[in-house]
């Protein structure tokens, strides 16, 4: 006979079952299925993953393994259009990223998953199956159910860390359960013009400025009209804000991002001359969010150009007057990309990581801002006369001779000269940097060569390769084919930029030089 204790435990167990189970399905019109919503779970921007993620939640809170990782589980409303074909899934011998026809094909193309099971099994009525995506890179596993509708397969799925999966897999049958079909109401998202359009390059500056800014329109318009549950909406000086963090975080971020691109028109005013292209400050509550959310998209910075969304997280573990960097990264992200869309994709690994790590290192007093050289820089560049060895010279920062690309497609490690860079960006920007070159728009200057350079190479080639299930081989391949598009465009960018001649550049050298060594 089972104690109280153990009846009451069963009791409240099978209640909150109970519970779950009837929470009233609602309809997702855009994947053709009515689910209940897991309790507690939050909701975040969808609409990727080659567009069959048509809604995407996250679980209360960040899920850890018996190692170190971290992951938060994520929860897909997905839909596969019916008639997909192979025929372009392998272009020139690299795998692209060509529509999914399931979730099945989700599991292995999308999330790299080497072991697939199906199992047939009904939902709602409907025929369907089980799927469970295994050995997925990062000890994730995914569980879904699929139902087979008129025009394609909708599916729910989880994605979580192996040694939680059991655990997930029990609080959201329920979930899988109340999937019925609902007729399907497509809701597809207004299309980059740059890539709608075959004609875009032959386009004068004039004609994809008008494009691009009524695209920028219907982006945001779209993504205001149904923001995500427990977001709200608001207008700041430059943007549309949607937030899901308190009123006062979400405050301080728009403060802090409206200075930061009154701060940033003083520096590159040329850039700033006409008025910003519509665009969302999206405001996340918490870090982990943020990052279940990138685990998503194929771009790590914090500015989504596809989205028009400047991206900024309430980091608990990195506030104060110092945490704040992230706005500034988001809003110059945005400022260069209403400039020209093509700046974004060429920027050089010297200046993405000098900008990133200078814009770090800053506070904001809720009026300015202040930049400092951080621990970081200072200890780097302190290392050099400790040691008796010479500062990296100016050249082989902004040409990258520091770090050449790989031999022989191998995988290259992180930027190494990261500190370096934000000393050059600090040099340019609070210092005589850009007299030195006689040039006073030196950065914007080298920001707008990366557009030119840019449309004359023509986009990356490995774009759209997928970033995962490759092989050796085609890793290799891809990022051969990627490093000689980049250097290639870095030398192009260096010769409409800053075509010097070598005795002039030894001229400049000297001057950063001596700054590195007086400034503290």
């Amino acid at each position: 006979m089972p104690s109280l204790r153990h009846a009451l435990a069963l009791f409240l167990l099978a209640s909150s079952a109970a519970s779950l189970l009837a929470q009233k399905a609602v309809p997702e019109p855009r994947a053709g299925i009515a689910f209940a919503p897991p309790k507690g779970w939050i909701e975040l921007p969808a609409d990727c993953e080659r567009g069959a993620t048509v809604r995407l939640l996250a679980a209360p809170s960040t899920l850890a393994d018996k190692g170190e990782g971290k992951h938060m589980p994520l929860l897909r409303v997905m839909f596969f259009a019916k008639g997909g074909t192979t025929d372009a899934d392998v272009v020139d011998g690299l795998p692209r990223t060509t529509p999914f026809r399931g979730l099945e094909d989700f599991c292995r193309r999308g999330l790299g998953s080497k072991n697939v099971q199906s199992t047939p099994q009904k939902a709602g009525g409907a025929e369907g199956q089980r799927i469970e995506g295994n050995d997925i890179p990062g000890g994730r596993v995914l569980i879904g159910q699929t139902i087979t509708t008129p025009d394609g397969e909708a599916a729910v799925c989880v994605e979580v860390l192996a040694n939680h999966a059991e655990k997930v897999k029990k609080e959201l049958e329920p979930v899988f359960a109340s999937i019925e079909p609902v007729a399907r109401v497509a809701a597809a998202r207004p299309q980059a013009p740059w890539l709608a359009d075959a004609e875009w390059a032959t386009k004068d500056a004039a004609a994809r400025t008008a494009a691009r800014r009524k695209w920028a329109e219907a982006v945001v318009a779209a993504t205001t009209a149904s923001p995500e549950p427990g977001c709200k909406v608001s207008k700041s000086k430059y943007w549309t804000v949607v937030s899901g963090a308190d009123p006062a975080f979400t405050k301080k971020v728009v403060a802090a991002a409206e200075v930061g691109r009154d701060w940033l028109a003083k520096k590159m005013p040329e850039l700033t001359k006409s008025a910003p292209m519509p665009a969302v400050l999206r405001v996340f509550d918490n870090i982990d969010q943020f990052n279940a959310y990138l685990t998503t998209r194929n771009n790590s910075r914090e500015y989504d150009p596809l989205r028009r969304e400047l991206l900024v997280a309430n980091d608990r573990d990195n506030g104060g007057a110092t945490g704040f960097g992230q706005v500034l990264r988001a809003v110059v992200w945005h400022l260069f990309d209403d400039f020209d869309e093509r700046i974004l994709p060429a920027m050089p690994r010297w200046l993405d990581n000098g900008l990133w790590e200078f814009l770090r290192s800053s506070k904001f007093d809720g009026k300015k801002f202040e930049f400092f050289s951080g621990d970081v820089e200072k200890g780097r560049l302190d290392y050099y006369p400790q040691n008796d060895k010479p500062m990296p010279a100016l050249w082989d920062l902004m040409q990258e001779h520091m770090q050449p690309s790989p031999k022989e497609g191998a995988m290259e490690q992180n930027w190494g000269y990261t500190p370096e860079c934000a000393r050059l960006m600090r040099w340019f920007w609070m210092h005589d940097g850009q007299k030195a070159f006689d040039r006073p728009s030196l950065v914007t200057d080298y920001v707008r060569a990366l557009g030119i350079a840019y449309g004359n190479a023509g986009p990356d080639p490995t774009a759209d390769v997928q970033a995962v299930a490759l092989t050796e081989a085609e890793q290799k391949e891809r990022n051969t084919r990627y490093y000689k598009w980049r250097d290639d465009l870095l030398v192009a960018a260096n010769n409409i930029a800053v075509p010097l001649q070598v005795d002039v550049w030894k001229a400049i050298n000297v001057k950063w030089l001596e700054f590195n060594k007086t400034f503290k």
